[in-house]
């Protein structure tokens, strides 16, 4: 009985080792397996993920009208942005030389104008728009046409539809929101430049408490707020009002005519209000332009936008982290255009075009430069009055 007891155990011992064995041999198998297959996928080939680029499904990527794509801070975007409820939006983005480290300028025009005022030539900057310069010094620029305006559908804007501009701007900023995470800008770093009613309709998009916001609880992108002959009211939004709660909580910067009375008298009433803070500033300049034409044809302008915005903006110590993209916009119509000063087209036309042309050209010039003294270089090198009809004549 002992016996065929042992017996017993015995072979359940030695079938539990077979068991144990054959399973620990489809381990080892399956184990080897696994790592062969690691390796295969590993071994395909391709971009690292780690090192693939930041633009891998990127539109603007794909947009290109050279071979060879030029070089950063030499061209722009221009695109249609989609606003939340549809609508297209005429726009252009002018990438940085340097890259995530960038600060960002957003640009917002006067009523029933269009971005176009930021191309066009600045006499300060000598033949530069204004957007294209900021580029040149480093900064990312994002401008668009409010709706009904500009290279968007044209016709008048409701007060009903007023409250649109403002989802139109934050539109815009989501769409920086995209770049950042991309890596061509630093989004902590955002100011906003804006001019005549614009400069309203701006500082009235501040002041909403989701403005420049990602996600409910996090703080404000907006870092610095440049307005150029505010009006008292302008977009349906009074001065007054929400530069009193901004003037805290943002940089500001208000620009003014001497002899722009309805500008200079808004931007009177928040002087003593704006100037408690320390990096707040006021200036006038003696003149009666306003809006475009002040930024355009006013020395010194520019020189105290660049010097609010290196401060507020350039200078600040933070650093590049992604952000949180919860309400993406859409953009299509998307065109790559290389930079060019304007004041170099004249010249290139002044060879093959007729003398009383020229004094026309030179006469504009002239009064883009705000000159009243002697004319401008190239009327030096005119060549001389076109010969008599009767001289070839003879001639033949």
């Amino acid at each position: 009985m002992r016996d065929r007891h042992k017996a017993l155990a015995w072979k359940t011992c030695v079938t539990l080792g077979v068991v144990l064995a054959m399973v620990g041999a489809a381990l080892a198998q399956a184990q080897r397996r696994s790592r062969s297959t690691r390796d295969q996928v590993r071994n395909q080939g391709g971009v690292p993920l780690k090192k693939a680029r930041p633009e891998a499904a990127d539109p603007l990527a794909k947009v290109a009208v050279v071979p060879v794509r030029p070089e950063p801070g030499t061209f722009h975007y221009t695109l249609r942005v989609r606003s939340f409820d549809g609508t297209p939006l005429a726009a252009s983005f002018y990438p940085s030389k340097l890259g995530s480290s960038a600060p960002v300028v957003m640009l917002v025009h006067e009523m029933g104008r269009s971005r176009k005022d930021f191309e066009d030539a600045v006499l300060e900057l000598k033949g530069q728009g204004l957007a294209a310069h900021l580029q040149s010094l480093g900064y990312a620029v994002f401008s668009m046409d409010l709706r009904w305006q500009g290279q968007n559908p044209r016709r008048a804007l409701t007060v009903s539809e007023r409250p649109k501009l403002m989802e139109d701007l934050q539109a815009g900023y989501f769409f920086l929101v995209d770049r950042h995470n991309r890596g061509d800008l630093n989004l902590a770093k955002l100011g906003v430049i804006a001019l005549g009613d614009g400069a309203n309709l701006a500082a009235g998009w501040a002041f909403q408490p989701g403005a420049a916001v990602t996600i409910e609880g996090r703080p404000s992108d907006l870092s610095a707020l440049a307005v150029i002959s505010p009006n008292p009211e302008g977009f349906g939004y009074v001065l007054g009002h929400v530069v009193a709660s901004l003037a805290t909580r943002v940089p500001l910067l208000l620009l003014a005519g001497e002899r722009d009375n309805p500008s200079k008298d808004a931007v009177q009433s928040v002087r003593q209000l704006v100037e408690r803070s320390r990096l707040n500033k006021v200036e006038f300049f003696p003149s009666s332009l306003h809006g475009y034409k002040l930024l355009r044809l006013e020395p010194k302008v520019t020189s105290a936008l660049f010097h609010f915005l290196e401060v507020s903006l350039k200078n600040r110590p933070v650093e590049w982290e992604p952000q949180y993209n919860l309400t993406p916009v859409t953009f299509g119509d998307a065109q790559m255009v290389q930079n060019t000063k304007q004041s170099d087209v004249p010249k290139a036309k002044a060879k093959n075009t007729a003398p009383p042309a020229q004094n026309q050209k030179a006469g504009d010039a002239k009064k883009l430069k705000g000159e009243k003294g002697e004319p401008d270089q190239p009327q030096k090198d005119l060549p001389p009055p076109p010969p008599q009809p009767e001289k070839p004549n003879r001639t033949d």
